[in-house]
């Protein structure tokens, strides 16, 4: 889909228009100077904590400690052991 197109924009206004009247409708109030900025800094907020979950998820998950049921530490130490 071709972003210039003029039917993008009328769209998107149109489903704007929905979602506030859909709003107010709930609400009974209308959508404060800061009502958009408050659903952006969620959205940043869920994004980056996402980001850093899954930063940790892989950090934990390469520094896991050797199993010492391993069989090649076995046989280290069964084999290299006698020496």
């Amino acid at each position: 889909m071709n972003c210039s197109e003029p039917r993008l924009p009328a769209l998107l206004s149109a489903l704007l228009r929905e979602l506030r009247r859909a709003g107010n409708a709930s609400t009974g109030t209308g959508v404060g100077p800061g009502g958009d900025a408050s659903l952006y800094i969620l959205l940043i907020m869920i994004f980056y904590g996402c980001l850093a979950g899954g930063l940790i998820l892989a950090y934990t998950r390469s520094r896991k400690l050797e199993s010492k049921h391993d069989p090649y530490h076995l046989y280290i130490e069964r084999d290299w052991g006698r020496g």
